[in-house]
């Protein structure tokens, strides 16, 4: 006779019906903004079936008993651009009802239409940490001002965003017009990847906390291409030079014990890219710890 584990479930079981959950999930499987590979699209139902594979407890031993899930399931692809992203917007707002939104990329692109409902729903300066191997701070990439190129730039412009409460952390890749951009806004605080390396993940964790401390909700986006390619192969824009997944969690761990972390994405994980579920399954991991770090809240 086989026994199958109890947690061999979407979200290893932690799936509710309860739209009071703890925890709001949506995908949003959209590539179409892309500068070189495509595939991203394909993340939000690859890390889905992976997670029944994943036992409901934490890499310290926590027994996720305390956190459940409502799954959106995916935003329904449109070939129409502007309403998809009106689409994602209207769908993120009601995933936002949640105490804790997690939204699945999707490449990058779709952090604007994420932010914008962000924006609408907080309705009060909130900051943003952007954890990615590039500031994505082009106007217009490609000739295309939605460019998974331009998503800082573009949130920049909503109304409650603050150039101020702007966090880079992991970069290590340019444009000239990004560096302008930069020069030109001194408020914005930028960590690269060598200097988080020379520092220290710890005391670049602290530094950001102190930055963010004043901070009643902070929205996290994280770019799966910060890790390393070693670590993160399967990604549109990889980038030597990354941190190695544990830095990434002990980061994390120290952001989500100090901040109001409201809602997060995890982005530009592409399945087809992907060797051995290496980058699905460091996503995956990411997650789980989230959801214990909620917990622990």
């Amino acid at each position: 006779m086989t026994i199958t584990p109890t947690h061999r479930k979407q979200w290893s079981g932690l799936v509710t019906d309860n739209p009071q959950a703890h925890i709001g999930i949506l995908g949003v499987p959209f590539d179409g903004a892309v500068s070189f590979r495509k595939g991203a699209a394909q993340a939000p139902e690859r890390i889905r079936q992976l997670t029944p594979h994943v036992a409901p407890i934490t890499e310290e031993g926590l027994i996720l008993t305390g956190v459940d899930i409502f799954d959106y399931g995916d935003v329904e692809r449109d070939l129409d651009w502007s309403r998809y992203f009106d689409t994602v917007a209207q769908q993120a707002s009601l995933a936002l009802e949640h105490p804790f939104t997690i939204f699945l990329g999707g490449d990058h692109s779709v952090t604007i239409p994420l932010l914008q409902a962000f924006d609408a729903k907080i309705n009060a300066p909130y900051g943003i940490l952007h954890i990615d191997a590039h500031t994505d701070l082009i106007d217009s990439f490609e000739g295309h001002r939605w460019s998974h190129a331009c998503t800082e730039r573009r949130a920049l412009e909503f109304p409650h965003s603050r150039a101020d409460r702007l966090v880079f952390c992991g970069i290590r890749a340019w444009l000239e017009e990004e560096l302008d951009f930069l020069k030109a806004h001194p408020e914005i605080t930028l960590h690269t990847a060598r200097q988080m390396h020379l520092r220290g993940i710890a005391a670049t964790a602290d530094a950001v906390i102190e930055r963010l401390q004043d901070v009643e909700h902070i929205y996290l986006t994280l770019d799966i291409d910060c890790l390393d390619p070693a670590y993160a192969p399967g990604t549109g824009t990889p980038e030597a030079g990354g941190l190695t997944t544990r830095e990434l969690l002990e980061f994390l761990r120290r952001i989500f014990a100090a901040l109001p972390i409201r809602a997060m994405d995890i982005v530009e994980v592409a399945p087809p890219l992907d060797y051995s579920d290496i980058t699905t399954v460091a996503a995956v991991k990411i997650l789980y710890e989230v959801f214990g770090w909620l917990q622990n809240r």
